[in-house]
């Protein structure tokens, strides 16, 4: 009987590992997931897109034009509000969108692709975005929420990092190639260090960067960013972030403190 109950017992051991290896082979635990990849590919740089556009103007899209890129800013720190910044090997661009926490999908290093049929090429403050022009209202504003899925679309898995900022000096931040890119500074200091970057109570702040050869570029601060009450940095080093421009003034967005590097004190 002894003999019996053993080998029923060994039989049950074996039946049950079949049976649960093929269930978890049938809910797919055995292969990590397949990355999402879009089933379109891109037929416009984004310098390309860029170059379409007329300083003050306003051009609706109607073709099937799609770009690409990658995200080398978003909301994560609050400096930036329902907008990313994508870019390519050639130009970068602005998207505002009609949403809050942005950075959960779109993601530093997140590749995208944008069907551009049916938005438009416009400025806010003199800073070229892509976004939704509203008839029922003639107002340019973000790409409304509901009309997302259908425009950007994010493609695999989110790089480690985004691509390595440009290098500038001097004043040839004001080649339009280069607004809306992640871009870096060296030998930079700042001449108010030491004070907060956006004080409580201010609306915004402006820092003057320094350099022998670098003049009319400021640092932007805003109240909502996640280092608005830490201080500005003493000594000298680099600054990477997203450069803009702000009616005629150009403007220099750090995503968070780590675009911060080489000073005494950050």
């Amino acid at each position: 009987m002894n003999k019996i109950n053993k080998i029923l017992a060994v039989l049950f051991i074996v039946s049950g590992t079949a049976f649960l290896g093929g269930c978890i082979k049938e809910s797919g635990f055995d292969t990590p997931p397949e990355n999402i990849m879009v089933k379109f590919s891109s037929n416009t740089t984004i310098s390309e897109l860029v170059a379409m556009h007329t300083t003050g103007g306003l051009e609706h899209i109607n073709t099937d034009i799609i770009i690409k890129g990658v995200v080398v800013a978003n909301d994560k720190s609050g400096i930036i509000y329902k907008a990313i910044y994508i870019e390519d090997d050639s130009a970068g661009i602005e998207i505002p969108l009609d949403l809050t926490n942005l950075y959960s999908t779109y993601a530093i290093g997140q590749r995208v692709y944008v069907k551009c049929n049916g938005l438009a090429l416009g400025e806010s403050k003199g800073n070229l975005e892509i976004g939704y022009f509203s008839a029922s209202n003639s107002t340019f504003n973000a790409i409304p929420s509901a009309l997302i899925p259908t425009h950007v679309f994010t493609d695999s898995l989110p790089a480690a990092a985004a691509p390595a900022p440009i290098s500038l000096s001097g004043s040839n931040f004001a080649n339009t190639k280069n607004l809306n890119r992640l871009v870096k500074f060296d030998n930079i200091f700042f001449p108010d260090s030491n004070q907060l970057f956006c004080p409580s109570g201010s609306t915004f702040a402006n820092h003057q960067m320094s350099t022998i050869s670098l003049t009319s570029l400021v640092l932007y601060a805003s109240p909502y960013a996640s280092y608005a009450l830490d201080s500005i940095p003493s000594g000298t080093g680099s600054v990477t972030g997203i450069l803009v421009k702000y009616n005629t003034v150009y403007e220099l967005m750090i995503r968070d403190l780590n675009d911060l590097n080489g000073y005494n004190s950050k």
